[in-house]
């Protein structure tokens, strides 16, 4: 999945936990705790000054801060440094030497801090003992400016300029288009009273001139025609939820307004932007039920539906491969070979294929109140034994395959997270699952640039690498489950009730996995890995989202779904088209330095608004188009 970089050293850390709270205090040794920093009153980001102390503020991009730092010490200090979203990483040490003179440098700000003033040589330091000044849980500011300053043997850490209020575009954005949805509601009641007014005026009209030429003649003529079965309606929250995603992915792929908690994750941890993916795969899931069923009652012969289901998973793997060339990546000695489309083929195909394989002609009829109960669970329990079989590959392969000179069982992101004799383990990355890629795929084939390469200095690694795969089945399968419920299962309520357990169970497995929390459980939920407490964990939010969209869509009517259930019927062109637009207009502009959230939630938001336009236009001329 196409996602826009981030422009910074380094050490720009791209988002993981959210900002702390500081405490303040300092000894003659050292300062444990930075005061926390003050927000600004510019509702739009706006620095005030252009200059301040020297310091050139429209130098900055957004979510960074000036960092001062002095020392009267005589000795030859380093700094060294700790962002808060590179978990169990050591100090650090900066290229820049503390002195009388002065020095400054530019820091990102979306995480907090730990600076060390060391007389240290080395490159990493396991810990702040020993240090001449520390500061721990520093959060900065956008736009902000701070002093870190070591005299008379005292360490202070200080605001010498607030930072501004960099969460106004989103409330900026929230108003906006709430109005635009309060003014399209209105306007379209008032259409849908006009159109009900005419066509009533309409039909008086019509029978008061039947009246006249039929006079009290009270018989019907027999039709010309034989009358149609209405069909049968189809269900709209299915693609709401899968417009829903789609809007989302192109929101997240084009900038999300570098908001880093509506990015992906560095490594462990869930955000907004990790939700989309899985998402898309469950409701795939949910429709594989729906047309084996249609298959099966016009007696389509299986060898044909096996036929569709490689055709469609070939289509899929070939558009990815081709997608994979965007921006001019077409050398094939490091040609990558995993992506978006390519897992979804490799999904599609096997849970289509074990459903094919598997699901009777004809459904069984259960007579005990049990049986009928869990009927949507017995029709696949086949299916069940095979998906769980796949996912105990898949967790005996990540814990027990042999990495070398790597921890056997390594779920981290390796690099400096990782240090083996003083030195980090870039290889180490993913573990076993970056090591099956290497080896089926070699390293020159996969994703070189992963979340976890700025943070925590790791190698090349591919999210949507083999391993992940595996467990991405039984995500997909996850979905087939919820399809079942619409086939065995015809209340509203018997339907609702079942999603809802299902996210419910789901939902503590998941927190069962990773211990309730982002890094010290036994399966942490990361995206990366597509680990099993991920797969359980974002299931349980699909299975309460379909529920809730359709009770708002299908049972209670409030909702029509749009504009995203437009967008849904039309989900691989505007995946396909939004990747292929990425840097063309209207889609993408740039107006100037382009260095608030303001500025970039505006172009980010144009770009998405464009693509559910579209979306509104295909499905207005009736145009739909799949793979």
């Amino acid at each position: 999945m196409w996602q826009r970089g981030h422009t910074s050293d380094s050490f720009n850390i791209p988002f993981i936990q959210q900002h702390n709270n500081l405490l303040f205090g300092y000894s003659n040794r050292f300062s444990l705790c930075a005061p926390r920093a003050k927000m600004g009153s510019a509702f739009v980001e706006d620095p005030g000054v252009e200059d301040f102390l020297g310091f050139d503020l429209t130098a900055l991009e957004v979510d960074e801060a000036y960092l001062s730092l002095t020392s009267d010490d005589p000795r030859a200090l380093s700094l060294f440094t700790r962002n808060g979203d590179c978990y169990g990483c050591p100090l650090q040490r900066r290229d820049i030497k503390v002195t009388a003179e002065g020095a400054n440098m530019t820091l990102p700000t979306a995480h907090a801090w730990t600076f060390v003033l060391s007389e240290s040589t080395e490159e990493y330091l396991p810990e702040i003992n020993g240090s001449v000044c520390a500061f721990t849980e520093a959060n900065l500011g956008e736009f902000g400016v701070y002093e870190l300053a070591l005299e008379n043997n005292k360490c202070t850490f200080s605001t010498l300029k607030d930072p501004v209020f960099e969460y106004g575009a989103m409330v900026i954005a929230l108003a906006v288009y709430a109005g635009l949805a309060i003014l399209c509601a209105i306007a379209t009641q008032v259409y849908k009273r006009g159109v009900q007014s005419l066509f009533k005026s309409g039909v008086a009209e019509a029978t008061s001139q039947v009246v006249l030429h039929m006079g009290e003649s009270t018989e019907s003529a027999a039709p010309s025609t034989p009358v149609k079965t209405a069909k049968k309606p189809r269900l709209k929250s299915l693609d709401t939820v899968r417009g829903i995603s789609i809007v989302v992915m192109i929101f997240v792929n084009y900038g999300a307004g570098r908001y880093w908690f509506l990015e992906h994750a560095t490594w462990n941890g869930l955000q907004v932007a990790d939700l989309v993916f899985p998402w898309f795969l469950w409701i795939m899931g949910v429709c594989i039920p729906m047309g084996l069923q249609s298959a099966l009652r016009r007696n389509t012969p299986k060898k044909k539906t096996l036929f569709r289901i490689v055709k469609r998973s070939l289509k899929l793997f070939l558009l990815g491969i081709i997608l994979n060339s965007l921006g001019g990546w077409v050398y094939l000695d490091r040609y990558r070979i995993p992506g978006v489309l390519q897992r979804f083929a490799i999904c599609y195909f096997v849970t289509a294929g074990v459903a094919l394989a598997l699901s009777p002609k004809e459904a069984p009829k259960y007579q005990s109140n049990v049986g009928i109960a869990l009927s949507d669970i017995l029709q696949l329990f086949p299916q069940w034994v095979v998906h769980i079989l796949i996912v105990v590959c898949h967790t005996l392969i990540t814990f027990f395959l042999p990495v070398p000179d790597c921890p056997t069982g390594y779920l981290g992101p390796g690099g400096v997270a990782l240090l083996q004799d003083g030195e980090p383990s870039p290889q180490c990355i993913g573990g076993a699952a970056g090591e099956v890629d290497r080896w089926l795929l070699t390293a020159s084939h996969i994703y070189q640039n992963p979340t976890a390469k700025g943070v925590y200095s790791s190698g090349a690694f591919d999210p949507e690498g083999v391993l992940g795969s595996l467990t991405s089945i039984f995500q997909v399968f996850l979905g087939v489950q919820a399809g079942m419920v619409l086939q065995c299962h015809k209340t509203h309520r018997g339907r609702m009730v079942r999603w809802l357990l299902w996210s419910a169970v789901l939902g503590a497995i998941g927190a069962g996995l990773c211990g309730a929390s982002m890094n010290d459980g036994a399966i942490p939920v990361n995206k990366n890995l597509w680990s099993l407490s991920f797969v359980m964990v974002t299931s349980c939010f699909a299975f309460f989202l379909l529920a809730v969209c359709y009770l708002l869509v299908d049972v209670w009517g409030v909702w029509s779904g749009a504009p995203v259930f437009q967008a849904g019927m039309n989900s691989i062109f505007l995946y396909v088209g939004h990747n292929v637009a990425y840097n063309l207009f209207p889609w993408h502009y740039s107006i100037g330095h382009m260095n608030t959230h303001l500025e970039l939630l505006a172009e980010t938001l144009w770009g998405t608004t464009l693509w559910v336009l579209i979306g509104l236009y295909l499905h207005h001329k009736g145009k739909f188009y799949t793979v």
